[in-house]
């Protein structure tokens, strides 16, 4: 017996037609909400696909048909989805209001010396997670915190978004490891480790064949089954990590300049990155790291050079 009517899917498609999510992957939407995972993989399986149906004309596509079950999934999908964008108009003001003294989340950030302005960009989130924050134009952790206390009372929330705030909530170190750059035992946040979160946001398999392909020395179990990847496949994806990681260069400016100068008096990338304990990763930081440092030491090296220079000619002329 089916779950759901077809009222309710007209009232559930109705409201999704003017959702920011009506674009997202159902997939992505299923694992934010810690439900069964949506059966079909795909780009075009997303809720836009399906909302324009009637409720007969739902249950007689191919991904349906016969199956009632799947339908109530769907619509299960579509519906607490919908619970995430219903509380945001009033949350807004709410959230102006907040302060570390009301906010247990915020006072982690505190204790921990974590900057509240620390960009969401440079965070392991999911696709689920972004869309959400997005949608209420939320860009640092400290928006996130307040964002998280509020919908905490309305929602049921799922995915790394209740893990973030959970680890938050109780300071748990190790799970605020998982999502922020941070060194557990430390306080702040590190350039080594943003470095390695940004490689822990794509797929294991894809970090694995790049890292491979990287000549990263792998474990034999991660060795086994590790595909290869080509020049042009790795180029691509390194592509699209570089820009993060320029990004956290960039946040982190202190720390680069830092690393630059060690680079220049002889350390290494690899033991700058040893700390992220995962062959992978690090070697995948070592190679993104590497072609972006090396213009910054080239130029710092030329400056050297002149300052050398003039300082040579202003003694030998006497000059300050």
């Amino acid at each position: 017996m089916a779950k759901f009517t077809g009222s309710e899917w007209d009232e559930i498609r109705k409201k999704f037609r003017h959702s920011i999510m009506a674009d997202t992957s159902l997939i992505s939407l299923a694992q934010n909400l810690d439900t069964k995972e949506w059966p079909h993989e795909g780009e075009e399986e997303k809720p836009s696909k399906y909302i324009d149906f009637t409720y007969d004309e739902l249950l007689m596509l191919p991904e349906i048909a016969g199956r009632t079950d799947r339908a109530d999934h769907l619509m299960g999908i579509l519906k607490e989805t919908l619970a995430f964008d219903d509380p945001f108009g009033e949350m807004v003001a709410q959230v102006e209001v907040s302060s570390a003294k009301e906010n247990p989340i915020l006072k982690t950030l505190s204790r921990l010396s974590i900057p509240e302005d620390f960009p969401l960009m440079l965070a392991n989130f999911s696709e689920g997670t972004r869309i959400v924050c997005a949608a209420e134009d939320v860009k640092t952790i400290g928006g996130f915190a307040n964002l998280g206390q509020q919908m905490s009372t309305r929602v049921v929330l799922g995915g790394d978004f209740r893990h973030a705030l959970n680890a938050l909530t109780h300071g748990d170190e190790e799970g605020i490891c998982q999502f922020l750059p941070y060194r557990k035992g430390s306080t702040g946040l590190h350039l080594a480790e943003a470095i390695g979160l940004v490689a822990a946001g794509i797929p294991r398999p894809e970090q694995l064949a790049l890292a491979k392909y990287y000549g990263a020395k792998l474990n034999p179990s991660d060795a086994a089954s590790v595909k290869a990847m080509t020049k042009d496949q790795a180029e691509k994806q390194a592509n699209s990590l570089r820009a993060t990681v320029a990004a956290a260069l960039e946040w982190f400016k202190e720390e680069k300049e830092s690393l630059v100068k060690s680079l220049s008096e002889g350390a290494s990338l690899d033991r700058y990155f040893v700390g992220i304990n995962d062959a992978a990763r690090e070697s995948i930081a070592v190679h993104l790291t590497a072609s972006l440092v090396k213009a910054t030491k080239v130029a710092v090296a030329s400056s050297s050079s002149e300052t050398k220079k003039r300082g040579f000619f202003a003694r030998l002329f006497g000059r300050g």
